[in-house]
């Protein structure tokens, strides 16, 4: 995995004042001096031991609270060095090898506390990303997929929906499963907050369904409809080999039904815009084949029946990207967020214990990634 980042910086110097006071409840803006000397504050960072705090009062509620430099809080670490064993985790490091590398260098950490700087970076990323998905912006269009982690040892469905022209996460969810109620109740909050009017996901059933239930375009990754079309075509050739002639009802033959794999193989691959017409005069000659009988498996003639028309039916899905300039024809931006935001750092992990975490990291490592070369680690600590 490859992040570009930038880690905050700390500074010796105190922030500005607060324009209201800090107490959730005042509305104060009038603040007065404790001292005017500072409190030493010990600091672990990579650069600083310690730096100067200065305390103040709110005259209308007389609350008071310290003022630190930029890039320090109350915690004992800096906001550089909490990002640093965040980044060295993300990268793919466990918190025990991170805690020995920073301690190595001088900056002893348990691994609990590297364990609680990357939860709380990733709730502060999860907040910033539902801020985002929230915003006015519109997202003409939105990529969904779905991948499968262990948690506490059991498979769980992770759904993940993103920008489909910028990478960024929208929204990530633990569902049921992948079938069209589950992923068009997730789906719908987040494609109406962006005011989405495109779908891309890969060929699976269950996305037809929720474009459809939420009116949106739908673009179906036509990779991932050759590559299945190169593997059914294959299969269909093998078992038409086993054929000597076409059963009652079926206008064609054992030689035709091969010709017509490789013509649906090559409209596939090149989509015509005479594709829908080339399949609707197929179909004619396989619409009398009939279904498998309970227990028994389907012929080759019925397979074919059934492939042509889900290709017929699918054909504007399929070829959505030749109206629209915005399209590329295929949903690699949500496939990328799963395989090197998800993947590449869930890869070295044997699982979760916690859905929080699932939640947190996935959320934190998606929205690094998105942003990488340009990305300010301080946005997790303002």
């Amino acid at each position: 995995m490859r992040i570009q980042v930038r880690l905050p910086q700390v500074e010796l110097h105190p922030q500005p004042l607060p324009q209201t006071c800090p107490q959730a409840d005042c509305e104060g803006t009038h603040f007065k001096a404790h001292g005017t000397r500072g409190e030493i504050k010990p600091l672990r960072d990579l650069e600083h031991t310690q730096v100067r705090a200065y305390r103040y009062r709110c005259l209308r509620c007389g609350h008071t609270f310290r003022v630190y430099p930029r890039g320090v809080s109350r915690a004992s670490q800096s906001d550089r060095l909490k990002a640093l064993s965040v980044l060295m985790y993300v990268l793919g490091l466990s918190y025990g090898a991170v805690a020995d590398v920073l301690t190595a260098l001088g900056l002893p950490i348990a691994k609990s506390t590297v364990y609680a700087n990357v939860q709380e970076a990733g709730r502060a990323s999860r907040r910033h990303q539902q801020a985002d998905s929230r915003a006015s912006k519109t997202r003409a269009v939105i990529g969904a997929d779905a991948t499968y982690l262990k948690l506490r040892g059991e498979q769980v469905t992770v759904g993940m929906v993103v920008d489909d022209r910028t990478e960024e996460l929208l929204g990530l969810e633990l569902l049921p499963s992948e079938n069209t109620d589950d992923l068009t109740d997730f789906v719908r909050e987040i494609a109406e907050a962006v005011g989405a009017e495109v779908l891309v996901s890969d060929d699976l059933d269950s996305y037809k369904g929720v474009a459809d239930e939420l009116g949106l375009g739908h673009q179906i990754c036509r990779s991932h409809v050759r590559r299945n079309a190169e593997q059914l075509g294959a299969q269909l050739k093998a078992q038409a080999a086993r054929q000597r002639e076409a059963p009652e009802g079926v206008r064609s033959s054992p030689e035709r039904l091969r010709e017509d794999v490789e013509t649906l193989q090559a409209l596939v691959r090149e989509r015509p815009s005479r594709g829908e017409a080339l399949l609707e005069r197929m179909y004619g000659r396989y619409q009398g084949a009939a279904p498998p009988k309970p227990n028994r498996r389907a012929s080759v003639w019925y397979r074919m029946r059934m492939w042509v028309t889900r290709l017929w039916e699918g054909w504007r899905r399929l070829t959505l990207d030749q109206r629209r300039k915005d399209l590329d024809g295929t949903n690699n931006t949500a496939e990328r967020v799963i395989g090197w935001w998800l993947k590449e750092r869930y890869r070295s992990m044997r699982g979760y214990k916690r859905e929080a975490s699932i939640r947190n990291v996935v959320t934190l490592t998606a929205r690094m990634g998105a942003r990488s070369g340009a990305y300010d680690m301080a946005e997790l600590y303002a």
